[in-house]
């Protein structure tokens, strides 16, 4: 399975991670500027689940000993991390108090987006877990 683009992954990849800063309408400065402080946790999520898509695996996160991923050891370590920087990037969608109705769209529409991230989360560890599965039967070294 390594190497091997996973198409619908990819189109929830696009859907969820790359679509709402491309293509949607903000109905206002204020939530578009809220949506973007909460980036950096999109992009930390983003990474993994980019390579999974597209490479069928993110193994390079199991030798890393940085602040992202220090302790993640396996699929179901990496799960948790993910899991963490998506409750955090949700606790700052709800931080959000939108103050015209324009806002409360936006507000509406972030919190769509932040659950297809949490979707393709799962998704994603689902596939990364019979990789290293698959991996381990096959009798192949995990970094």
């Amino acid at each position: 399975m390594p190497d091997l683009p996973i198409p619908e992954l990819q189109t929830a990849f696009a859907a969820a991670m790359t679509a709402p800063i491309a293509s949607h309408t903000w109905q206002s400065r204020r939530s578009r500027s809220h949506w973007l402080e909460l980036e950096g946790w999109q992009d930390s999520i983003a990474g993994p689940l980019y390579s999974i898509a597209n490479n069928g695996g993110c193994d390079y996160v199991y030798s890393r000993d940085d602040a992202y991923f220090a302790g993640v050891t396996d699929p179901p370590t990496l799960r948790r991390r993910l899991l963490e920087w998506h409750a955090r990037l949700a606790a700052g969608v709800e931080a959000f108090c939108p103050t015209t109705p324009a806002e409360a769209d936006d507000l509406s529409y972030m919190r769509a987006i932040t659950e297809k991230i949490r979707d393709l989360i799962e998704q994603s560890c689902r596939v990364e877990e019979a990789r290293w599965s698959a991996d381990r039967r096959h009798g192949k070294r995990q970094s």
